[in-house]
């Protein structure tokens, strides 16, 4: 009796065994050839950003990915990881694994002296980029920025290029190693595709025309009449072009903008309550955006530091919105005097917040100006603050017509720890080396003598 007892209940064990496993091969099977994947970190790592899904919906033309890679490795197998993902997403995407010591001819033809060297080729143009980390033996961390930017380059048939106006003391956009620099800006852009020169208006007679944005970016001396006269004339020709006002500066260009329906104050914002989240009193962290294209969802929080106002005016046929507001508790400090010998007050008179601080204008079909309150936003020291890079990037896309670039870039990995104590250390200790497996070695004992006396 009690065999048969055993076998039947033996026989119900292994058949339910059997079932889940079932289940768990047919889920895993289905998973796999549907590419489904579960991503549990908080920065979703092991998911393509929203700027590379934006990218690979707009790939028009084949792209084929030669990577060079030994035939076993850590770089590969994380390659083929990443590589997945934009196979999936796009039928454009074609990947081809090469082992360079089984086809050096091909690896010399693209000039492969290096394992981890991935080639993107598109018709008879390609880009070459070398993704292997000598530290960890995988891949660099930011692999899929540098794919998906490649990506950009290769599907955009035009080359656009961003002119920075200098001469009037404006930063310098070839330096990454000041805080002031505007070098980590100017490699963004490179990245997103454009290319990025200076344009001296005092030495030419106009602003280029065709696929080009003209960047105003803090000039520290006044534009002289016949450099706003061609900056008037680009923007009436269908310009494109992003100005960069800091306060008690460049008083010729806020009149030129308020002839476009954008009004800068002659002030400085002031925002206490930034100051406990991180910024400062003329520091504001913007975390309301209005609906705009540049915004749709859109949630970082940006930092603007030493920015003034931005109000809008009404003008026939000039299309204005504001694209990011100061928090309530701010305001438009008009003692600049005052505010000079750091001292800064709300008065009755102050505008209160919320404030813009940055607004774009439409006039016509073609010319697009976006204005920002600030320079420094976009400086080394802040460009990596929270959504700083990618609200100005995309402000650059709307203005270029690329909105389909809009998006959130890649983000990369970091570090994630636990802290304990020595103490709680050995509490984990106890109670996964010695409570657990004591309660299930006692609980198997008890359930194996009550069956054994039934």
């Amino acid at each position: 009796m009690r065999k048969k007892r055993f076998l039947i209940h033996g026989t119900n064990a292994l058949v339910f065994v059997l079932v889940v496993l079932g289940i768990l091969i047919v889920i895993n099977y289905i998973a796999y050839k549907r590419g489904g994947r579960l991503d549990v970190t908080q920065e979703k790592l092991y998911s393509v950003s929203d700027q590379t899904v934006k990218t690979l919906q707009n790939v028009n033309k084949d792209i084929e990915v030669l990577a060079f890679f030994k035939e076993i490795g850590t770089d590969r197998r994380e390659f083929q990881d990443l590589i997945k993902e934009y196979e999936r997403r796009s039928d454009k995407i074609k990947v081809v694994f090469i082992d360079p010591d089984k086809d050096p001819g091909l690896a010399k033809s693209y000039d492969v002296n290096e394992y981890g060297t991935v080639v993107l080729v598109s018709g008879e143009q390609n880009i070459k980029l070398g993704l292997s980390d000598l530290i960890s033996g995988g891949i660099v961390k930011n692999a899929e920025q540098e794919l998906t930017n490649a990506l950009i380059k290769l599907s955009r048939g035009i080359k656009k290029t961003v002119f920075f106006l200098t001469g009037h003391g404006e930063r310098d956009i070839k330096n990454n190693a000041e805080p002031d620099g505007f070098g980590m800006l100017s490699q963004a852009l490179a990245d997103e595709g454009y290319e990025v020169k200076e344009l001296l208006l005092l030495r030419e007679s106009s602003v280029p025309k065709d696929n080009s944005i003209l960047v105003v970016a803090g000039p520290e001396k006044p534009l002289l009449e016949k450099e706003v006269e061609a900056v008037k004339k680009y923007l009436e020709d269908g310009g494109k072009a992003v100005f960069l006002v800091e306060p008690q500066s460049g008083n010729e260009v806020v009149a030129l903008l308020k002839g476009y329906g954008i009004d800068l104050g002659d002030n400085v914002i002031i925002d206490p309550s930034s100051k406990l989240v991180g910024g400062g009193d003329v520091a504001p962290i913007v975390a309301q955006y209005p609906i705009h294209d540049i915004t749709d969802d859109f949630k970082f929080a940006t930092l603007f530091p030493y920015s003034r106002s931005i109000d809008l005016v009404d003008l026939d046929g000039i299309k204005t919105t504001l694209i990011a507001e100061t928090s309530e508790y701010s305001w438009a400090e008009k003692d600049l005097a005052l505010f000079d010998q750091g001292v800064a007050q709300k008065d009755s008179d102050d505008e209160p917040g919320p404030l813009g601080v940055a607004a774009v204008a439409e006039i016509g079909e073609k010319t697009r100006i976006a204005v920002f309150g600030s320079v420094d936003f976009v400086s080394n020291r802040f460009f990596n603050f929270s959504g700083n890079s990618d609200f100005f990037l995309n402000t650059i896309s709307w203005i270029a017509g690329d909105e389909e670039l809009i998006s959130i870039r890649p983000r990369m990995a970091r570090e994630g720890k636990l802290a304990i104590t020595g103490d709680q250390l050995k509490i984990i200790f106890s109670l996964t080396v010695v409570v657990l497996p004591v309660i299930v070695l006692v609980t198997g004992i008890a359930v194996w003598w009550k069956r054994r006396n039934m």
